[in-house]
Protein backbone atom coordinates (compact mmCIF):
# COMPACT_ATOMS: atom_id res chain seq x y z
CA UNK A 1 0.00 0.00 0.00
CA UNK A 2 1.04 3.85 -1.04
CA UNK A 3 0.01 6.65 0.58
CA UNK A 4 1.13 9.37 -1.90
CA UNK A 5 1.16 12.69 0.50
CA UNK A 6 -0.94 16.15 -0.86
CA UNK A 7 2.37 17.91 -0.61
CA UNK A 8 4.25 15.64 -3.13
CA UNK A 9 1.68 15.39 -5.76
CA UNK A 10 0.55 19.24 -5.25
CA UNK A 11 2.56 22.49 -4.41
CA UNK A 12 0.63 23.90 -1.06
CA UNK A 13 1.79 26.99 -1.31
CA UNK A 14 -0.12 27.72 -4.57
CA UNK A 15 -3.83 26.70 -4.65
CA UNK A 16 -5.16 23.56 -7.33
CA UNK A 17 -1.64 23.17 -8.08
CA UNK A 18 -0.91 19.92 -9.30
CA UNK A 19 2.59 17.83 -9.78
CA UNK A 20 2.15 15.67 -13.14
CA UNK A 21 6.02 15.15 -13.29
CA UNK A 22 6.10 13.71 -9.74
CA UNK A 23 2.38 11.46 -10.21
CA UNK A 24 4.47 10.08 -13.24
CA UNK A 25 7.45 9.20 -11.36
CA UNK A 26 5.77 7.43 -8.86
CA UNK A 27 3.26 5.63 -10.97
CA UNK A 28 6.37 4.46 -13.35
CA UNK A 29 7.66 3.18 -9.95
CA UNK A 30 5.00 1.55 -8.57
CA UNK A 31 4.43 0.11 -12.27
CA UNK A 32 7.31 -1.49 -12.55
CA UNK A 33 7.77 -2.50 -9.14
CA UNK A 34 5.78 -5.78 -9.61
CA UNK A 35 3.56 -5.03 -6.23
CA UNK A 36 0.11 -5.13 -5.97
CA UNK A 37 -0.26 -1.54 -4.84
CA UNK A 38 -3.58 0.03 -3.16
CA UNK A 39 -2.83 3.90 -3.29
CA UNK A 40 -4.10 6.10 -1.19
CA UNK A 41 -3.43 10.21 -2.30
CA UNK A 42 -3.96 13.16 0.42
CA UNK A 43 -5.45 17.16 -0.54
CA UNK A 44 -2.82 19.44 -1.01
CA UNK A 45 -3.61 22.27 -2.18
CA UNK A 46 -6.65 20.98 -3.55
CA UNK A 47 -8.84 19.80 -0.48
CA UNK A 48 -7.24 21.13 2.41
CA UNK A 49 -7.37 24.55 0.72
CA UNK A 50 -11.12 24.42 0.20
CA UNK A 51 -11.52 23.03 3.84
CA UNK A 52 -9.81 25.21 5.62
CA UNK A 53 -11.75 27.95 4.00
CA UNK A 54 -15.10 26.84 5.29
CA UNK A 55 -13.65 25.79 8.55
CA UNK A 56 -13.97 22.54 8.29
CA UNK A 57 -11.45 19.92 9.94
CA UNK A 58 -11.38 16.23 10.91
CA UNK A 59 -13.81 17.22 14.36
CA UNK A 60 -16.99 16.67 13.16
CA UNK A 61 -19.75 19.97 13.32
CA UNK A 62 -21.22 22.48 11.43
CA UNK A 63 -20.41 22.90 8.02
CA UNK A 64 -21.81 25.28 5.40
CA UNK A 65 -23.47 22.82 2.33
CA UNK A 66 -21.18 24.49 -0.35
CA UNK A 67 -18.03 24.01 1.87
CA UNK A 68 -18.85 20.16 2.12
CA UNK A 69 -19.63 20.55 -1.63
CA UNK A 70 -16.90 22.43 -2.82
CA UNK A 71 -14.30 20.64 -0.35
CA UNK A 72 -15.51 17.10 -2.20
CA UNK A 73 -15.71 18.48 -5.58
CA UNK A 74 -11.81 19.59 -5.18
CA UNK A 75 -10.45 16.21 -4.20
CA UNK A 76 -12.88 14.39 -6.96
CA UNK A 77 -10.82 17.29 -9.40
CA UNK A 78 -7.36 15.54 -7.63
CA UNK A 79 -8.47 12.14 -7.58
CA UNK A 80 -9.32 12.63 -11.79
CA UNK A 81 -6.05 14.28 -12.11
CA UNK A 82 -3.91 11.49 -10.64
CA UNK A 83 -5.92 8.55 -12.23
CA UNK A 84 -5.18 10.29 -15.46
CA UNK A 85 -1.05 10.10 -14.69
CA UNK A 86 -1.34 6.95 -13.34
CA UNK A 87 -2.86 5.48 -16.63
CA UNK A 88 -0.48 6.67 -18.67
CA UNK A 89 1.73 3.92 -17.08
CA UNK A 90 -1.11 1.07 -17.45
CA UNK A 91 -1.76 1.04 -13.73
CA UNK A 92 -5.86 0.78 -14.51
CA UNK A 93 -6.52 2.92 -11.40
CA UNK A 94 -9.83 2.27 -10.04
CA UNK A 95 -10.78 5.54 -8.01
CA UNK A 96 -13.33 5.28 -5.10
CA UNK A 97 -14.29 7.32 -2.30
CA UNK A 98 -13.13 5.86 0.79
CA UNK A 99 -15.80 6.90 3.20
CA UNK A 100 -18.50 5.36 0.71
CA UNK A 101 -16.32 2.44 0.77
CA UNK A 102 -15.43 1.93 4.59
CA UNK A 103 -18.91 3.25 5.78
CA UNK A 104 -20.99 1.31 4.15
CA UNK A 105 -19.59 -2.42 4.45
CA UNK A 106 -17.75 -4.06 7.20
CA UNK A 107 -14.11 -4.98 7.26
CA UNK A 108 -14.17 -8.23 5.56
CA UNK A 109 -16.32 -7.50 2.73
CA UNK A 110 -14.51 -4.34 2.01
CA UNK A 111 -11.29 -6.39 1.87
CA UNK A 112 -12.65 -8.85 -0.04
CA UNK A 113 -13.70 -6.44 -2.70
CA UNK A 114 -9.85 -4.67 -3.06
CA UNK A 115 -8.13 -7.88 -3.10
CA UNK A 116 -10.09 -8.45 -6.12
CA UNK A 117 -9.63 -5.37 -7.75
CA UNK A 118 -6.34 -6.20 -7.60
CA UNK A 119 -6.33 -9.56 -8.58
CA UNK A 120 -8.17 -8.21 -11.86
CA UNK A 121 -4.99 -6.06 -12.35
CA UNK A 122 -6.67 -2.96 -11.15
CA UNK A 123 -5.20 -0.36 -8.64
CA UNK A 124 -7.60 0.77 -6.22
CA UNK A 125 -7.23 5.09 -5.51
CA UNK A 126 -8.58 6.47 -2.76
CA UNK A 127 -8.29 10.03 -1.17
CA UNK A 128 -9.07 12.46 2.05
CA UNK A 129 -12.63 12.83 2.08
CA UNK A 130 -15.52 14.65 3.88
CA UNK A 131 -17.85 12.15 5.63
CA UNK A 132 -20.89 12.91 7.32
CA UNK A 133 -20.73 12.37 11.34
CA UNK A 134 -23.77 12.43 13.73
CA UNK A 135 -22.41 15.84 14.96
CA UNK A 136 -21.80 17.39 11.52
CA UNK A 137 -19.77 16.91 8.45
CA UNK A 138 -15.34 16.27 9.33
CA UNK A 139 -12.51 15.87 7.15
CA UNK A 140 -11.34 12.32 7.05
CA UNK A 141 -7.69 11.98 6.13
CA UNK A 142 -5.95 10.17 4.07
CA UNK A 143 -3.38 9.24 6.72
CA UNK A 144 -6.66 8.16 8.88
CA UNK A 145 -7.97 5.84 5.64
CA UNK A 146 -4.52 4.18 5.33
CA UNK A 147 -4.43 3.25 8.57
CA UNK A 148 -7.80 1.47 8.14
CA UNK A 149 -7.30 -0.35 5.23
CA UNK A 150 -3.69 -1.47 6.60
CA UNK A 151 -5.94 -2.87 9.58
CA UNK A 152 -8.36 -4.61 7.08
CA UNK A 153 -6.45 -5.20 4.03
CA UNK A 154 -2.90 -6.66 6.70
CA UNK A 155 -0.47 -5.65 3.63
CA UNK A 156 3.15 -6.39 3.94
CA UNK A 157 4.10 -2.88 4.27
CA UNK A 158 3.01 0.41 3.57
CA UNK A 159 4.65 3.18 2.37
CA UNK A 160 4.34 6.76 3.03
CA UNK A 161 5.72 8.97 0.31
CA UNK A 162 6.41 12.71 1.90
CA UNK A 163 7.56 16.30 1.04
CA UNK A 164 10.53 15.48 3.48
CA UNK A 165 13.02 12.00 3.46
CA UNK A 166 11.49 10.27 6.68
CA UNK A 167 11.48 11.42 10.40
CA UNK A 168 14.55 13.31 11.72
CA UNK A 169 16.00 13.64 15.11
CA UNK A 170 15.00 16.52 17.27
CA UNK A 171 16.27 19.63 16.10
CA UNK A 172 18.28 18.62 13.18
CA UNK A 173 18.52 16.96 10.05
CA UNK A 174 19.67 13.81 10.94
CA UNK A 175 17.47 10.91 9.97
CA UNK A 176 16.55 8.57 12.27
CA UNK A 177 16.20 4.53 10.13
CA UNK A 178 13.92 2.88 12.18
CA UNK A 179 11.54 3.36 15.15
CA UNK A 180 9.47 1.20 17.09
CA UNK A 181 5.67 1.46 18.10
CA UNK A 182 6.01 2.67 21.40
CA UNK A 183 8.73 5.18 20.28
CA UNK A 184 6.60 6.98 17.85
CA UNK A 185 3.83 7.73 20.69
CA UNK A 186 6.15 9.16 23.17
CA UNK A 187 7.85 11.63 20.43
CA UNK A 188 7.08 15.53 20.40
CA UNK A 189 6.17 16.62 16.59
CA UNK A 190 4.63 19.54 16.00
CA UNK A 191 0.93 18.72 14.14
CA UNK A 192 1.50 21.23 11.13
CA UNK A 193 -0.97 23.54 9.85
CA UNK A 194 -3.35 21.37 7.54
CA UNK A 195 -6.34 20.80 7.76
CA UNK A 196 -5.37 17.40 8.90
CA UNK A 197 -2.54 17.10 11.46
CA UNK A 198 0.23 17.20 9.56
CA UNK A 199 3.34 14.65 10.58
CA UNK A 200 2.09 14.29 13.74
CA UNK A 201 -1.01 12.25 12.49
CA UNK A 202 1.14 10.20 10.41
CA UNK A 203 3.19 9.03 13.14
CA UNK A 204 -0.19 8.31 15.20
CA UNK A 205 -1.36 6.19 11.93
CA UNK A 206 2.41 4.28 11.34
CA UNK A 207 2.34 3.26 15.08
CA UNK A 208 -1.03 2.13 14.95
CA UNK A 209 -0.10 -0.25 11.72
CA UNK A 210 3.01 -0.99 12.97
CA UNK A 211 1.35 -2.35 16.02
CA UNK A 212 -1.19 -4.32 14.03
CA UNK A 213 2.29 -6.39 12.65
CA UNK A 214 2.42 -4.32 9.39
CA UNK A 215 6.01 -1.91 8.69
CA UNK A 216 5.36 1.51 7.87
CA UNK A 217 7.96 2.93 5.51
CA UNK A 218 9.01 6.96 5.52
CA UNK A 219 10.33 8.05 2.35
CA UNK A 220 10.79 11.22 -0.20
CA UNK A 221 8.15 11.35 -2.89
CA UNK A 222 10.81 13.15 -4.40
CA UNK A 223 13.67 10.50 -4.45
CA UNK A 224 11.64 8.29 -7.04
CA UNK A 225 14.68 5.42 -6.95
CA UNK A 226 14.10 4.90 -2.41
CA UNK A 227 10.35 5.50 -3.42
CA UNK A 228 11.06 2.32 -5.35
CA UNK A 229 13.10 0.59 -2.80
CA UNK A 230 10.62 1.09 -0.07
CA UNK A 231 7.79 0.16 -2.10
CA UNK A 232 10.05 -3.64 -2.59
CA UNK A 233 10.79 -3.72 1.08
CA UNK A 234 14.41 -3.21 0.48
CA UNK A 235 17.09 -0.74 2.00
CA UNK A 236 16.25 3.12 1.59
CA UNK A 237 17.14 6.27 2.76
CA UNK A 238 14.41 7.26 5.02
CA UNK A 239 12.63 6.01 8.23
CA UNK A 240 10.44 2.54 8.87
CA UNK A 241 8.65 2.16 11.90
CA UNK A 242 8.12 -1.37 13.35
CA UNK A 243 6.15 -2.96 16.18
Amino acid sequence: MAKLGGSVITDKSKPFSYRPDVVSALSEEIASSDQKVVVVHGGGSFGHVVAKQHGIGTDAGEAPAVGVAQTRGAMYELNRMVCKTMLEFKLCPYPFSPYDAISRAGGASVSSWLKGLLKEGLTPVTFGDVGLAPSGFRVISGDVIVQELAKTLEPERVVFALDVDGVYEENTRVIIPELTAAKVRRMKVHEGDDATGGMRLKLDMAAKIAAGGTSAYFVSGYRRNEFSKALRGLDFYGTVVRS
